[in-house]
């Protein structure tokens, strides 16, 4: 059967592109499930986490997940402050969901992730993707904003960045994202299974 996960993530970009973004990890039997994200884009706090969890828990209980991966943006701000709060108040506050619960950031935005496979990115916009160094995507200084530039004419939205996760490759985010690596490995649960994908 595999294990099932099911990621918590701040919003509707996240939620459409997250699943084509893991899709590889079918190959080791770890399935992503189901993206939740806050209604009306709420903010991902602590308190909004433990709902989305008890909500997907309680909602699956035929086919409960394994896993809950908690992904959160950690903008400019140092990734262990920002997953701080997630930490400390939701183990607690998770009574009667029999799954692990695990966290992970997107240094910056996702967006940044998007930059780490140049190639496919260029592919899909038709265009150059400007001064910025592919090969360090973590430090992008606004991903999201830049992104919304080369598009030129098109409108940034949830759907575009769907169209956009589908033609980049995992593997290649991965080696050049070590928030993406760290995305992965905590779907995974294990160094040995994420390192096994990138071969």
């Amino acid at each position: 059967m595999g294990k099932r996960v099911v990621v918590v993530a701040s919003g509707e970009t996240e939620r459409r592109a997250l699943p084509h973004l893991v899709k590889h990890l079918r190959e080791n039997g770890v399935l992503v499930v189901d993206v939740r994200v806050p209604p009306r884009n709420l903010p991902l706090k602590p308190e909004m986490g433990e709902k989305l969890i008890k909500a997907a828990w309680y909602s699956r209980l035929h086919e409960p997940p394994d896993k809950f991966v908690l992904l959160v943006d950690v903008d400019y701000r140092d990734p262990a402050s920002v997953l701080k709060p997630f930490e400390e108040m939701l183990p607690g506050r998770l009574g009667g969901v029999a799954a692990d619960v695990v966290f992970a950031y997107a240094q910056r935005h996702l967006e940044a992730w998007y930059f780490a496979d140049s190639d496919a990115l260029r592919g899909y916009l038709g265009r150059a993707l400007g001064a910025i160094d592919a090969s360090k995507p973590d430090e992008i200084e606004n991903p999201k904003l830049h992104l919304k530039h080369i598009l030129g004419d098109r409108v940034y939205t949830a759907r575009v960045s769907e169209e956009i996760a589908r033609q980049l490759c995992p593997r290649r985010i991965a080696q050049r994202s070590p928030s993406f690596g760290g995305f992965l490995e905590a779907v995974v649960n294990g160094p040995g299974l994420v390192g096994s994908t990138l071969d």
